[in-house]
């Protein structure tokens, strides 16, 4: 009577490989289907299904509706739906507590149709033995009828719309009580990596309790055929052990009362494409499972799978707790990202696409900044264009601010991006406004408020600190000065000194070593303006990149004390900042992305200024990316909580590696650092798997030749979900973008010696 009442459950895995199609909506599809349309994903899904138990008349049942429940069903042989209102409000509270989501049209038409490869359900079947032929065009199985339908060995290859499968039994899951992290319980997952395309998994479902009496009362049986077997020399004394200790180990656990409940007369088949490939029966080895072939029984097979089906094949039944099924890794994907914005690769595990949107941290008020970490040579760089393209190709305003003295990517960005360089600020070159190129920079010119811009210049300023020896309080001055000036109309930090000195409200002292440094030194001259007229930097449409050109930025070295820097360091670094925050404001309301190389020139600064950074790109709708190879400073900075997202790249230090990993909150396991910081090689041996760098074949002469695999990124996303994801940047811009010297030099013609 118990039984009678048993919970029926239905698990439905599919798992059906494709070809990449970009996701719905995408502002750029048409470009990631040129790049992609050949790239392998898996299109997969799971279901769960339960019955519903009905109460005659519902669960408000009066007289009047138990009457009416009853006339229906003797009516129409049908319960009535109202009966089921109940239990259905009960499974669905219970489902929505468990993260369960209702299924939409697509998944209801994969799971109803995964055996035409997600086609049309009216595709034509032919059993056989040990396989099942599927013809999804009308015009394939009119070719196989043309033939011997019974011997399909003689069959042309490659007929339009046809495939094989083969159906199989799994069984033998002797896992009663394995740990989750144990590599056998992940059962579900090993049948995906070894083939198959689709995993059923039908019972019921027994409460502990009855199994535990269950146990109780057939104890003495068990014991009794343990003792026959041993006596008929069916076990030896050692076989004869281990089952009354698994006997005692599952009494011991159902005792407490806390065990899982069981899964009763468990079938479990498994769906196999390909036909005379692999032999279904070796599929087990080496796991804990095996696998046999359902000859004479594939359509009930395929039949069993099919949702609602009242169909039973499987011989092989089990009995087994329900951690044999929630271990089993039937529910994992590995999926990582948003749901749109730029492509930042496919995920390793399971060929998922990974993508990073711009507007998401923005849109739902989460700390906006991202970052990319990892050593010289990790693909940072390449990294950063290849984003920086995608954003642009969404209609995106994007700014990339690139300090590297010699780098230059404007080849990556082609058509889609407006190139400048530091130095057209010099002299009467003009470049990108104001007069003579000076002043573009000028925080008095870029900010939203003149109370803002003072704020920004005066901290500016200090930080150049024209003034090392004098003991006045300049930060005070200067303020009143600014604020004077800014009264009076002026419009840049040179016009608005000169005024205050002009009526008194200014010392020399204060001014003159600014307004000389400003005529003499065009990177100063971008950061103080000396002239009222011309305008800030104002993003082009795509790309505007800003590249050091020739001119003299002297970066201070990493991690170095900003209080010891010489005066054309603290420029530089000055220069540096401004250039971000007047790019924000460039930004403004457009919903850009604001990229910046060598990032730990700016975080020199401290955590004071990423937060000003983080709390003007919120404002402004601005998506701030960081890219660094030092990723220490980020962690000394207190930036972890400030930082909301970004991808970890091969990483050489060690120690560096454990910071990235503390840096976005992941678990530094030691297979995760010997990952982060292997070599692409042994040595000059062959690629090494085991790194996160991009693998190269070579020729005999050590120079490369293919590109094997890309750089693996472990994306760290909004969601605290970090994946390890392939960045596939496509050949064409992968071309013009990499930053290696021999590619470089091909793109240049160059001879190299």
């Amino acid at each position: 009577m118990a039984r009678a009442r048993y919970r029926p459950f239905h698990l439905l895995l599919v798992n059906l490989p494709r070809r990449y199609s970009p996701p719905e909506g995408s502002r750029h599809g048409e470009t990631l289907q040129q790049w992609f349309g050949e790239e392998r994903t898996q299109d997969r899904l799971l279901l769960m299904g339960t019955r519903l138990n009905d109460v005659v008349g519902g669960a408000d049942r009066s007289i009047g509706d138990v009457i009416d429940s009853v006339a229906t069903s003797m009516t129409t042989y049908e319960v009535p739906m109202a009966d089921y209102q109940q239990d259905f409000e009960d499974v669905g509270d219970m489902l929505t507590r468990s993260g369960f989501t209702i299924p939409t049209a697509r998944d209801f038409h994969l799971a109803e149709s995964w055996w035409a490869a997600g086609g049309s359900t009216g595709a034509s079947l032919l059993p056989h033995a040990d396989h099942l032929h599927v013809f999804r065009t009308v015009s394939g199985s009119q070719t196989a009828a043309r033939h011997d339908v019974d011997s399909c060995a003689s069959w042309p290859s490659g007929i339009e719309g046809h495939h094989v499968l083969r159906m199989g039994s799994v069984y033998g899951l002797d896992l009663p009580f394995q740990g989750a992290a144990n590599s056998l319980s992940t059962w579900a997952s090993t049948l995906l990596d070894r083939g198959a395309v689709m995993v059923s998994i039908r019972g019921l479902i027994e409460p502990s309790p009855i199994t535990r009496k269950e146990l109780r009362r057939q104890r003495d049986r068990y014991l009794r055929d343990i003792r026959n077997a041993k006596a008929q020399g069916k076990l030896d004394d050692q076989q004869q052990e281990e089952m009354v200790q698994t006997l005692e180990s599952v009494e011991g656990a159902y005792s407490t009362g806390k065990a899982f409940p069981t899964l009763v007369e468990t079938s479990v088949v498994a769906a196999f494409t390909g036909q005379g490939k692999k032999r279904l029966d070796t599929l087990g080895n080496g796991t804990a499972f095996d696998v046999a072939p359902m000859d004479n029984r594939q359509p009930l097979a395929l039949a069993e799978s099919w949702i609602g089906s009242p169909v039973r094949a499987n011989p092989h039944l089990m009995d087994l707790p329900s951690s044999t099924a929630a271990y089993s890794g039937i529910a994992s994907l590995a999926t990582v990202g948003d749901a749109q914005g730029a492509n930042v690769g496919f995920t390793v595990s399971d060929r998922q696409e990974a993508l990073m949107s711009a507007t998401k941290s923005s849109d739902q008020d989460i700390y906006p900044i991202g970052a990319v970490v990892g050593s010289s040579g990790s693909g940072k760089t390449i990294s950063m264009a290849y984003l920086a393209h995608q954003y642009a190709l969404e209609d995106r305003p994007v700014i990339v601010i690139d300090p590297k003295k010699g780098s230059d990517l404007s080849e990556s960005f082609g058509e889609h991006g407006t190139t400048f360089s530091l130095d057209s600020f010099a002299g009467g070159s003009g470049g990108l406004g104001g007069a003579g190129g000076t002043g573009v920079f000028d925080p008095l010119r870029f900010s939203k408020t003149p109370g803002d811009g003072i704020n920004t210049a005066v901290s500016m300023l200090h930080a150049v600190n024209l003034w090392p020896h004098s003991t006045q309080n300049f930060e005070a001055d200067l303020q009143e000065a600014l604020k004077y000036g800014v009264a009076r109309g002026a419009k840049v930090i040179g016009t608005g000194l000169e005024l205050a000195l002009a009526d008194g409200k200014a010392t020399p002292e204060l001014v003159n070593p600014i307004l000389r440094q400003s005529r003499n030194d065009p990177l100063f001259g971008a950061m103080v303006g000396l002239s009222d007229n011309g305008e800030a930097l104002s993003a082009a449409e795509g790309i505007t990149y800003v590249k050091v050109g020739n001119a003299n930025l002297e970066l201070p070295p990493m991690g170095v004390d900003q209080s010891t820097l010489g005066l054309t360091q603290r420029v530089s670094a000055a220069l540096i900042r401004m250039m971000v925050f007047g790019s924000a404001e460039a930004l403004r309301g457009r919903r850009g992305v604001l990229m910046l190389d060598e990032a730990w020139v700016f975080l020199g600064a401290g955590v004071e200024e990423m937060e000003r950074l983080g709390r003007l790109a919120r404002s402004l709708e601005v998506f701030p990316v960081l890219f660094t190879q030092r990723i220490s400073d980020l962690i000394e900075a207190n930036l972890t909580n400030h930082i909301a997202r970004g991808i970890i790249l091969h990483t050489k230090d060690p120690k560096e590696a454990e910071a990235a990993f503390q840096l976005f909150g992941v678990d530094p396991t030691p297979e995760r650092l010997r990952f982060t910081t292997a070599p692409e090689r042994i040595g000059k041996g062959g690629a090494n798997f085991g790194s996160r760098k991009p693998l190269f074949e070579y020729d005999d002469k050590d120079n490369r030749v293919r590109l094997i695999r890309g750089v693996i990124g472990l994306y760290c996303d909004l969601d605290d979900r970090a994946v390890d994801v392939e960045i596939k940047i496509p050949p064409g811009f992968l071309a013009k973008s990499s930053t290696n010297a021999l590619d470089r030099a091909r793109r240049e013609r160059r001879i190299v010696i």
